[in-house]
């Protein structure tokens, strides 16, 4: 498959831009769909094929999948403010339409990127993928499940053979959102963890899931199939947090609140931001939400057993190295100590 194109999207985000270098270094015809607004420095030095377009605007991509063998779909609007039509208009419909000029242009696979927010947060045990949730308490979470909806339809169809990987809990270099935030939190003293920090953050390294992302491209046995792609680990919220204070030379954060409280807290940051934003047309997010409550507050748990036995996937990059990349990333180039 080495000479075969390959479309990546979201490719300057976290996830998809480091899909992208591996791919490159693995000898593929890499191309990376992009918006105009993207920033696209590191992609041009990786030497890919850049194409404008937007998931927001199907007409735009037809030519990003024109000749493409294979389509990794990491883009997303992954927010918990914004609004339902603004979030699936992203999600779903631009899925939809990713799919659909997919399908018209011949892409044999087509490797969906979703999250195992999916599964609504259901705080039990080794969570596997036929669990199905009673109900979301997030809008982000439900467009990502109608996303999945719309893979398994063109899939059904046979226009294509699509996998849909769910991801935990992401963390490694480049995760500006999540773990960039987490550390600017920690060194201003203002991380607040949930239920003292107790839930295992369902940690699932960067380069892990990448190469789970190859494998489900190329295993006959991956179409069709929904996996979780979690390293597996049980590493609670607070030894991560303070893993990443020690790495950073900063205290220890103390700040904690119970779980029903702070899902209320984050209730009300989302109404008063997003009166804010109608006011003020504000664009950084709130400071707190459901979500994040959720995710803090309630085990990330989930079963890596399908990844292993179908895809013979294993997490390759540990702990302790996984941790000591992205501290080495965090003090150099994030926190512009290196």
């Amino acid at each position: 498959m080495s000479a075969e194109t390959v479309l990546v999207t979201g490719a300057s985000g976290f996830i998809g831009s480091r899909l992208a270098a591996r791919l490159v270094g693995e000898g593929r015809r890499v191309r990376c769909l992009v918006r105009a607004s993207s920033d696209t420095a590191r992609l041009s030095a990786l030497g890919v094929e850049l194409v404008r377009g937007d998931l927001a605007d199907v007409a735009s991509l037809g030519d990003a999948v024109e000749g493409a063998g294979c389509v990794f779909h990491c883009a997303a609007m992954v927010s918990d403010w914004g609004t339902v039509r603004e979030i699936a208009r992203v999600n779903v419909a631009g899925t939809r339409g990713l799919l659909e000029a997919a399908a018209a242009a011949s892409v044999e696979r087509f490797v969906h990127v979703s999250t195992t927010d999916v599964y609504g947060h259901p705080g039990v045990r080794a969570v596997e993928e036929s669990y199905r949730p009673a109900r979301f308490a997030n809008w982000y979470a439900q467009t990502k499940l109608e996303a999945e909806a719309e893979v398994w339809r063109v899939h059904a169809s046979g226009a294509l053979r699509a996998t849909i990987l769910r991801p935990a809990t992401v963390y490694g270099p480049g995760s500006r959102e999540v773990i960039g935030e987490i550390a600017r939190a920690i060194r201003a003293r203002q991380m607040l963890l949930v239920a003292g920090g107790r839930a295992n953050a369902g940690l699932c390294y960067v380069e892990n899931l990448v190469d789970a992302a190859l494998l489900a491209s190329e295993h006959e046995r991956a179409g069709g199939e929904a996996i979780n792609v979690c390293d597996g680990l049980a590493v609670s919220w607070r030894r991560f947090v303070e893993d990443l204070a020690t790495g950073l030379g900063a205290p220890r954060p103390w700040l904690s609140l119970p779980y029903r409280p702070a899902l209320a807290l984050g209730l009300a940051c989302e109404q008063g931001y997003r009166a804010l934003r109608r006011a003020t047309g504000v664009s950084s997010p709130a400071l707190l939400s459901r979500q994040a409550v959720q995710v803090l507050g309630v085990d990330q748990d989930f079963s890596n057993r399908k990844a292993r036995e179908l895809l013979g996937w294993e997490p390759r990059v540990g702990y302790e190295d996984g941790l000591a990349a992205t501290l080495a990333w965090l003090t150099g180039e994030y926190l512009g100590e290196g």
